[in-house]
């Protein structure tokens, strides 16, 4: 068996070492980032958070009883302009209404503070639920240097609740299925994250948990509308061609996208084969994770094979979305640790792990990564829960599975 395959070069001691490297590095290279900046500005002289400034601008309309200028671009970036100085970068707003709940008390306390709070307060609750997926001490040290985390932080972005929506709900859907529909309706605020989610509920026949789902994204809805008014809902709706050009013609950067659709988009493809692609991996993605839900699997490995299902299923993933994939590096690396790792998945999770670190580094160089990594990744997973028990590898010939250092 190859070194690739087997694995055997991703020993416990490195496990550490390497993420504690990329911890030590990046606590460096963030304080001279804060040092380096003034006025609530790095550097460069974009905002401190960069896409946070979009939710704090969008706040302090809602708490000024004008929520509907968040989808005014004109008074959105003159709100920004206004408070980080003329000619500062926009950080657009294209969340639905109910995103504007869940950032409202955002804009109350001043702007780094704020930020600061957004972060730790939605940290902890990341923390908690990849802990919740492997819960063995010597790994909250992976957890925390995962590179996505870094980059989530730069960005002041909501990757930590949204990841923590969809682990916490998915683990709680066969025990307590109406509470976790409930909780995983609060992703409405996200709604690109979502469709993958109903794969899960026809593949169980959890009818509980999309009744409870209903009734959240309901009420949400409705005080939403009640808060803002109905209007709100227009003003939204008045977004959706910014940003589809947004998407179609990568105005954030298709090196920062990271999904199929941006893949083809990066090395030059037109967007009737981006969008014909971007579907083929939906579609794979949702065959597998039918499979997988219908499987016999851990509800750890089920929950864990839908964050990398839900990355490969949206045209619109950003770097900073791969929180999401701590859920299926933490599963199948606590199956692995359990019951022995199979050909190619100690390599596959090293892969993964490093992914958001170098995915738009490589994007730069015209080579997009994600998609295929996180194929990859769920397709492991998918062997493993059609193939649940180490035994019936071993019983079969077909490999030796390696020791675990």
């Amino acid at each position: 068996m190859s070194i690739i395959s087997s694995g055997v070069w991703l020993t416990a001691k490195r496990v550490q070492l390497y993420p504690t490297m990329f911890l030590t590095i990046s606590a460096v290279l963030s304080v001279a980032y804060l040092l380096s900046g003034h006025s609530n500005l790095d550097v460069r002289g974009k905002p401190i958070g960069t896409d946070f400034a979009s939710f704090w601008a969008a706040s302090r309309f809602v708490l000024s009883g004008n929520a509907g200028d968040a989808y005014d671009p004109i008074k959105h970036y003159a709100a920004q302009e206004a408070f980080f100085g003329k000619g500062v970068v926009w950080a657009a707003w294209f969340y639905p209404p109910p995103a504007l709940l869940i950032i409202a008390p955002l804009g109350i306390l001043p702007y780094l503070i704020s930020l600061f709070t957004w972060l730790a307060a939605t940290g902890v609750v990341y923390i908690a639920t990849v802990r919740r997926f492997i819960s063995r001490p010597d790994s909250i040290v992976p957890v925390l240097c995962f590179p996505a985390v870094l980059i989530n932080i730069i960005h002041g972005q909501n990757a930590f609740l949204s990841t923590s929506i969809v682990g916490t709900g998915l683990l709680m859907s066969d025990r307590y299925p109406t509470a976790a529909g409930m909780l995983l309706g609060t992703l409405c605020f996200k709604p690109q994250l979502a469709p993958m989610l109903a794969v899960v509920v026809f593949a169980r026949g959890n009818w509980r948990m999309a009744l409870g789902a209903a009734f959240s994204v309901c009420a949400i809805a409705t005080a939403a509308t009640q808060l803002f008014g109905p209007e709100i809902w227009r003003q939204f709706w008045s977004t959706v061609p910014l940003s589809r050009l947004w998407l179609e013609e990568g105005l954030t950067g298709f090196a920062k996208m990271q999904s199929a659709f941006s893949a083809v988009r990066l090395i030059g493809g037109g967007i009737n084969l981006a969008y014909s692609i971007q579907a083929a991996f939906s579609i794979s993605a949702a065959i597998l994770l039918w499979m997988i839900w219908r499987s016999v699997a851990s509800i750890r490995l089920r929950a864990g094979a839908t964050g990398a299902a839900i990355l490969l299923g949206t045209p619109f993933i950003l770097d900073y979305d791969f929180v999401l994939l701590s859920l299926p590096i933490a599963a199948l690396a606590a199956e692995g640790l359990e019951d022995g790792f199979r050909p190619y998945e100690k390599t596959i999770l090293a892969c993964a792990w490093t992914l958001p670190l170098i995915a738009r580094l490589a994007g730069f160089a015209y080579v997009p990564l994600s998609p295929e990594i996180v194929m990859f990744l769920l397709v492991l997973i998918w062997r493993r829960a059609t193939l649940p028990h180490r035994s019936s590898l071993a019983a079969a010939g077909k490999c030796e599975v390696p020791a675990v250092d």
